[in-house]
């Protein structure tokens, strides 16, 4: 635990990863905060009904443009598209908090606030693609997920909760007015991140390992440009479909947010009619289920340095829908009250195994795409969770409905928990070795099934002191991944650096095409991880952004290694 309390540390001592989490949790306080002041608005101009609607037109069209929008994050460096997010949700935040403020009419106010709305949903799949640009390990990706996790929680406690003091101090206005506050602040700080210029533009990143030799394209029609367009946006969908655990990681992280949305009703009827708390009660049952959010999320530090997640993601949501299916069978309000956070601790860690898993699954050149059809779906499935509530009340009871809610994430586990069982059923030594592949930076970006393909085609090779693995001159015909041991880097007679495990080595004469460009030997016991030419150049072939970073690791080297030399 303390190895992991390290990697967490490192994700706030890092300037990079500190102002992008804090830009984020800056931005779950705007989201939260100002749905909050929207159904304030809405309830008190026409009620229940008029607040279902206005709910409802404020998430429908996340469904639709979350996907559109995050595939941007596939064409062009994604810090920009999020930083232009941030700053588009603060000027029309600003904008609704002086249109409420001026009183005027609330056609005006519900579209500028379902703007607003639509605008913030698109925020937060850019924010997930981006994260593997920027850390340096698996192990700190899972850390940083923990932690965005932890800011998502701690936004859905304290965006209510801050929305209900403005609101009493300035009414909805100052909390509009608030949240742009913060998403300029956010902004601003995801600004000194763009200029630093960490994050690949994805308009220069090569579709696969060029060659000189390669044709002059032709222009392109404007219908097949067209086309093209349309055919991008829908490559999240395809790459979704493709890999039935990412299917089901899919489906089980949508499922869990129709049921986070049938919460935030089941909320007020816990406080209100099961617990008899009353209206202010409302609000503390809710900060009950935040808080255990946050628990959970923190609870996703278990995970890094985990391989096989698939299990923990199963037995979260389990956490998570059993805890909302006792709140209806065991009476009492110290058990609800309990229970409640209990059921939220599930959700938190549901949120960052989910996550976690499709950073592993998903290519670098659709991440956003994924994530986008992601968040889509999930602002789909609030709306369904909230809008079904009252119909299964009719039907079943109240308290019968929180077993009914409860028990359908299960059940869906029954259908689709099999594809993540599956995923899960590797050797010990195939997750070492998808483990090792993971951590090396041109082999990062790769997808899930990618990787495990070449994993599955790599090979184990042990030398002795002395061995020379590589000769400078001879032609290439693998990548090697030094599992353990130390071994040494020489050209020309002269020792150039060394490599230990984790380090790889012998791409320059794969990609250049060229022979070795230097020789390597075992210092002591080695054991190496080697990939075939061809499995390992049809891999980047695949990927533009392995490719890119493939070819800038081995135009550095060569550089260093003239100078050495």
């Amino acid at each position: 635990m303390t190895g992991r309390l390290i990697i967490l540390g490192a994700v706030f001592r890092n300037d990079v990863l500190r102002s992008l989490e804090g830009a984020y949790l800056l931005f779950a306080f705007g989201e939260w905060a100002t749905w909050v002041a929207v159904i304030v608005l809405a309830y008190g101009r026409g009620g229940a009904a008029e607040a279902g609607l206005v709910v409802f037109a404020s998430l429908a069209p996340s469904v639709v443009l979350a996907p559109a929008v995050a595939a941007l994050g596939d064409r062009f460096a994604r810090d920009r598209v999020l930083l232009g997010t941030y700053a588009a949700q603060a000027t029309l935040m600003a904008v609704t908090s002086f249109a409420v403020a001026a009183g005027a009419s609330a056609l005006i106010v519900y579209a500028l606030a379902i703007s607003t709305a639509t605008l913030v949903s698109l925020s937060r799949p850019l924010h997930a693609a981006l994260m593997p640009e920027v850390v340096g390990s698996p192990d700190d990706l899972t850390a940083t997920n923990v932690v965005t996790g932890m800011a998502e929680s701690a936004g859905s406690l304290i965006g209510p909760l801050g929305a209900g003091l403005l609101i009493g101090i300035g009414g909805p206005a100052a909390v509009f007015a608030v949240a742009a506050l913060g998403n300029v602040v956010g902004a601003v700080s995801l600004l000194g991140v763009v200029r630093r210029g960490i994050v690949v533009d994805r308009r220069h990143l090569a579709p696969r390992i060029a060659s000189r030799d390669d044709p002059v394209p032709a222009p392109v029609a404007p219908s097949s440009r067209w086309r093209s367009v349309s055919s991008e946006l829908a490559g999240g969908i395809r790459a979704i479909l493709a890999d039935s655990r990412l299917l089901a990681i899919v489906i089980v992280a949508t499922w869990a947010t129709l049921l986070v949305g049938a919460m935030d009703i089941l909320y007020a009827v816990l406080a209100i009619e099961i617990m008899g708390l009353g209206d202010g009660g409302v609000g503390f049952v809710g900060a009950l289920g935040g808080v255990g959010a946050i628990v959970g999320a923190a609870g996703g530090l278990l995970l890094v340095g985990r391989e096989r997640l698939g299990f923990a993601l199963i037995a979260s949501a389990v956490l998570f829908g059993g805890g909302v299916a006792a709140i209806g069978a065991i009476p009492g309000p110290v058990a609800a009250a309990g229970l409640l956070v209990l059921a939220g601790m599930g959700s938190g860690l549901t949120s960052v195994g989910a996550q976690t898993l499709i950073h592993r699954l998903a290519g670098d050149d659709v991440m956003s795409r994924v994530f986008g059809v992601l968040q889509g779906l999930m602002m789909g499935a609030t709306a369904i969770g909230a809008i079904a509530v009252p119909v299964v009340i009719s039907v079943v009871g109240e308290r019968a409905t929180f077993i009914v809610a409860g028990l359908s994430l299960p059940v869906i586990l029954a259908f689709v928990g099999w594809a993540i069982v599956r995923g899960d059923r590797l050797g010990a030594g195939r997750a070492a070795d998808l483990r090792l592949l993971r951590g090396v930076p041109m082999l990062a970006p790769l997808s899930g099934p990618v990787l495990e393909r070449l994993a599955a085609g790599a090979v184990r090779s042990r030398y002795a002191p002395g061995f020379v693995v590589v000769r400078e001159g001879e032609s290439g015909d693998r990548f090697h991944v030094v599992v353990v041991g130390d071994l040494s880097v020489a050209a020309a007679g002269s020792l150039i650096r060394g490599l230990g495990p984790g380090d790889g080595f012998g791409e320059i004469a794969l990609i250049k095409d060229v022979p070795r460009t230097a020789t390597v030997t075992a210092i002591d016991h080695v054991t190496l991880l080697s990939i075939e030419r061809g499995a390992f150049l049809e891999a980047l072939g695949g990927q533009a952004r392995s490719g890119t970073i493939a070819a800038g690791i081995v135009d550095d080297r060569l550089t260093a290694d003239a100078t050495r030399t």
